[in-house]
């Protein structure tokens, strides 16, 4: 890989006033697609007036929704995935099925087992897993979860394939969000 570095002869100012220009023209050209991916967005996604949980389980929820309205589909279909399976894992040890933080495969393999979600949940789950994995874990570039692969058999844009996983992962996310949230004992949250 070749890194080719410009030649910088404009003075600091003068760099970030261009950078900040050029930030401003690309906002300005992003943002109708932004404004279209928080609307869906606001058709797919809960909210409560609190939640309570632990912080990197919530956190992921912001940070799904933030990769997404800014068009970072890898990033989505990644922190979406986590967040499925913390709440998945959760589940499994509340119900006393596992203790510890089992693979996600293994995690699902156990929910499918018990019937603790709906199977089309955890096959969904499991088929965006397996694309995730093409860009977590490098693949040979005829696998059939790879995103060249994928372009080829379904001859859409890569993008829009990219796109399309991530509103499966973000609408899934939000199934296991509204399936696991339970009503807090406030008073005993606090007295603790």
């Amino acid at each position: 890989m070749l890194i080719v570095r410009p030649h910088m002869n404009s003075a600091p100012d003068n760099m970030r006033e261009k950078l900040l220009l050029a930030l401003s023209e690309s906002d300005a050209m992003r943002r109708s697609e932004r404004a279209n991916r928080i609307e869906w967005l606001s058709l797919h996604s809960a909210s409560y007036p609190m939640i309570m949980g632990r912080a990197e389980t919530l956190r992921l929820i912001e940070e799904a929704r933030g990769t997404f309205t800014d068009g970072h589909f890898v990033a989505t279909l990644f922190v979406a995935m986590a967040f499925i399976e913390h709440a998945l894992v959760e589940e499994l040890q509340l119900k006393g099925r596992t203790k510890g933080s089992p693979l996600f495969s293994q995690a699902i393999d156990m929910a499918i087992e018990v019937k603790l979600f709906p199977p089309d949940w955890l096959q969904r789950a499991k088929a965006l897993s397996l694309r995730r994995n093409s860009f977590a874990h490098l693949k040979e570039s005829d696998h059939p979860h790879t995103l060249g692969a994928r372009v080829m058999e379904e001859k859409a844009h890569p993008v829009a394939i990219m796109e399309a996983d991530a509103q499966e992962a973000i609408d899934l996310m939000f199934n296991f969000f509204v399936a696991t949230t339970r009503e807090a004992d406030l008073e005993a949250a606090f007295r603790e």
